[in-house]
């Protein structure tokens, strides 16, 4: 087998575009962009937020150690440990960048900025020599309070061994197969339903609401139903919430859409 080298040049990580500029346009209605909070080194260097749950493992991500250094790709493929508290002193530079996949349900893959993807070799080492991903360049990640531990192919997990590489050697979760995975993208959440808008409503103001919306507002005024609002909590537990609502309006018969 040839030995690795990278192409020499600037690093620069695959796949990322060139900046364009703002556009005005609004966002998806069903999207909202969040910023995380910063506490506790919830988000460092103002765009670095912590990785907490599978779905944000994508787009660039930095890998921090125990001991808030950074790991960075060499040009032979390998991947050491930086200086101690250099994480929380910058961002991480282009050797400290990686491109985050999700694979399938449960793995998630690594790209290092010279285009290879993190795996394990036959000997334990974390290498990055891949071009494609195969059962060897996927981990299983587990989040635990903040922090990630990945499990390789070889049914081992990551590591800093004492030479300062990334090893994956571990047959349990210790403190030295912790890290802290950052990602600069931003947060998304989805926006709520119209049904659960409406959960977190008084019932008081949903049936006005309404009444407004459907009312033939005979002798212009506006006629809600006087009777007990509790039939109206029982059938919103019960997923029959807009059925009762039609039902209290037909009473009142002031309702254009009922017999």
């Amino acid at each position: 087998m040839a030995e690795y080298t990278a192409k020499p040049g600037k690093l620069r990580l695959k796949g990322e575009k060139k900046k364009k500029k703002k556009s005005h346009k609004r966002k998806h209605e069903s999207d909202e962009e969040v910023a995380g909070d910063d506490v506790d080194g919830e988000v460092l260097h103002d765009t670095w937020r912590r990785v907490r749950d599978l779905v944000d493992v994508k787009g660039s991500v930095s890998l921090v150690s125990r001991t808030g250094a950074y790991i960075s790709a060499q040009d032979d493929g390998s991947f050491v440990e930086g200086v101690p508290g250099e994480s929380e002193k910058r961002p991480p530079n282009e050797a400290e960048e990686f491109l985050g996949f999700v694979v399938g349900e449960e793995k998630v893959a690594l790209k290092s900025g010279y285009g290879k993807y993190l795996c394990t070799s036959s000997s334990g080492d974390v290498v990055g020599r891949s071009d494609a991903i195969g059962t060897r360049e996927m981990w299983e990640p587990i989040f635990q309070e903040g922090m990630i531990a990945l499990e390789g192919s070889n049914r081992r997990f990551m590591i800093v061994a004492d030479n300062g590489k990334l090893m994956a050697s571990a047959e349990k979760v210790a403190d030295d197969a912790k890290f802290t995975l950052r990602t600069s993208k931003a947060k998304f959440k989805k926006a709520k339903t119209e049904a659960e808008v409406e959960y977190g409503k008084k019932l008081s103001s949903l049936e006005l609401e309404y009444v407004n919306k459907f009312q033939n507002f005979q002798d212009h005024h506006v006629i809600v139903s006087d009777r007990s609002r509790e039939e109206l909590r029982s059938a919103r537990h019960s997923g029959k919430l807009h059925e009762s609502l039609l039902d209290r309006r037909e009473k009142t018969k002031s309702d254009r859409y009922c017999k």
